[in-house]
């Protein structure tokens, strides 16, 4: 799974950006090794939170951000 760019969609900016902050989500996203491919999406978990991309052109879109 390779991106250049980390991007922020709409959704995630309605809905789920008071649970994280954004850095901090970047952080998560490097430093997580359980990433799961599953058909257009990737899940990213650690027993703390869940986070869920999509990647098109190589950017990847974070669209939801959860905690456990």
């Amino acid at each position: 799974m390779l991106w250049t760019a980390i991007r922020k969609t709409s959704h995630y900016e309605q809905y789920h950006k008071q649970i994280l902050a954004w850095s901090d989500v970047i952080r998560l996203i490097y430093l997580i090794k359980n990433k799961r491919k599953k058909g257009d999406k990737i899940e990213i978990e650690n027993d703390s939170f869940y986070i869920l991309c999509e990647c098109k052109d190589n950017v990847l879109y974070v669209i939801n951000v959860k905690k456990k």
